[in-house]
């Protein structure tokens, strides 16, 4: 980004020298004008309402989420109706469900009337599913017809509607298949289409958008096909279009990891109350979960009374359940994004991580009783050293082995049970380790030393 171009943008904007602005604005191309309103700290939907809207419908595709969720609430409803008309419907239709619901009417009254109801057919998608991400540039044609004579219907669907060449689609017993622009243009007119086509994705209108990411990846797709109850083509996805919901997966897990709600706009823009809403909510449930040690510690009050050098090792043998069921849980949940992992898969992964478990806690366990056996002889009391040891050292293994398996559980689990494997995050393992953990932990005491 242009440094100089910057400063002056900004210089302008305190002078409120708007027709400037503009000019300097409309010398550079979209990216540029993009990444300009990405950089400022103030102005930025002033900056975007200053240019024609075909350019705006350019610049809001290229813009961040944060400088989205910025500009995008404060515009009027006639510029932005304005400038979805330059944008493909599938576009037009996430720009709307950016805003309030209660804005879709205004805005949409507002635009053409043939625009306006292909984008009303898309909103009644949800926004999350395949049917809120599909493209409505697509023509189904004839599997047995001359390619020639499906060049002519193609370039006839482009003329009537004014539409860059969409995507083709044939039924050919029971699958469905997609002819590439490609084999259009360089195609021998004599093969039949079919042949020359690949089979896509089928997904119904409802599947999470997740799926749909998932799907296409594993099938290694650039289109997918949507379809209604009826097994009725309704629509298209691109893989590019999957981009910026690969982004948006990618922050919700991010956030989930660490115990709180995502985020819909910038941090710096959030209202205070809505990331203390945010946040207040997991902490509250983890802080609930939390007082459970209390009770799990009151259980074993005389085994601490006998022997006080037990509670000093209270937080080193918790905080392994916690770290060692923490990284399982952050590694299994991005196996299961990049689709090396499924539900299905549990006792691979379940063998897997019992041995590595047992690896991890007969490592820790070896330091813990070196550290324990060293424990200075006033503070022991009247408890053995090398027993202390030999205890710390089997609850440090034991709980690291249970926080591994717990951590690597919970999240094939949750999507088993359709709610999002970010949950089983890394504040929401450790806060049920520490609890089970202070369990194993005197029971293994009460065992050998009490």
């Amino acid at each position: 980004m242009n440094d100089t171009l910057l400063r002056q943008v900004d210089g302008l904007l305190q002078q409120k020298s708007d027709q400037e602005l503009r000019h300097l604005l409309l010398q550079d191309d979209a990216r540029g004008i993009a990444d300009i309103i990405d950089a400022l700290e103030h102005g930025k939907r002033k900056t975007f309402g200053l240019l024609p809207p075909e350019v705006q419908a350019e610049v809001v595709q290229l813009l961040s989420e944060a400088s989205v969720h910025s500009v995008l609430p404060r515009l009027p409803d006639f510029t932005i109706a304005r400038f979805l008309h330059f944008l493909d419907e599938d576009e037009a239709t996430d720009i709307l469900q950016r805003l309030p619901t209660k804005r879709h009417p205004h805005i949409l009254e507002k635009m053409k009337e043939d625009r306006r109801k292909r984008v009303e057919k898309l909103l009644l998608y949800g926004p999350e599913t395949a049917g809120g991400l599909m493209d409505l540039n697509f023509l189904e044609a004839d599997p047995q017809a001359a390619l020639p004579a499906v060049v002519a219907t193609v370039q006839e669907y482009v003329r009537t509607h004014h539409k860059q060449v969409p995507v083709v689609l044939l039924r050919e017993k029971g699958d469905i298949l997609w002819l590439s622009s490609r084999s259009l243009m360089s195609g021998n007119g004599q093969v039949v289409p079919a042949r020359m086509a690949r089979p896509v994705p089928v997904l119904h209108h409802a599947t999470d958008q997740a799926d749909v990411l998932e799907t296409m990846q594993r099938e290694g797709a650039d289109i997918a096909c949507v379809t209604d109850d009826h097994g009725k083509i309704v629509g298209v996805i691109h893989m590019e279009d999957l981009l910026r919901v690969a982004e948006a997966e990618a922050s919700e897990d991010v956030y989930r990891l660490g115990g709180m709600a995502p985020l819909s706009t910038s941090y710096l823009e959030s209202r205070f109350s809505t990331i203390w809403r945010k946040r207040v909510v997991w902490l509250s449930v983890l802080f609930i979960a939390e007082l459970f040690t209390f009770t799990a510690l009151a259980q074993f009050e005389s085994s601490i009374a006998a022997v006080t050098a037990l509670a000093l090792f209270v937080p080193l043998t918790i905080s392994t359940g916690g770290n060692s069921g923490s990284q399982a849980a952050t590694l299994i949940t991005r196996a299961m994004a990049l689709g090396d992992v499924s539900p299905r898969d549990w006792f691979k992964v379940l063998r897997h991580e019992l041995l590595m478990g047992l690896a991890l806690g007969l490592t820790l366990g070896a330091v813990a009783f070196v550290r324990a056996s060293l424990t200075p002889q006033h503070v022991l009391g009247s408890a053995d050293r090398f027993m202390l040891g030999l205890v710390i050292a089997q609850s440090v293994a034991a709980i690291c082995l249970w926080g591994t398996v717990v951590g690597s559980m919970l999240p094939l689990l949750f999507k088993r049970l359709g709610v999002d494997p970010g949950y089983a995050s890394s504040p929401f393992v450790a806060t049920f380790v520490d609890v089970t953990g202070i369990v194993i932990y005197f029971s293994i005491a009460n065992a050998f030393i009490l």
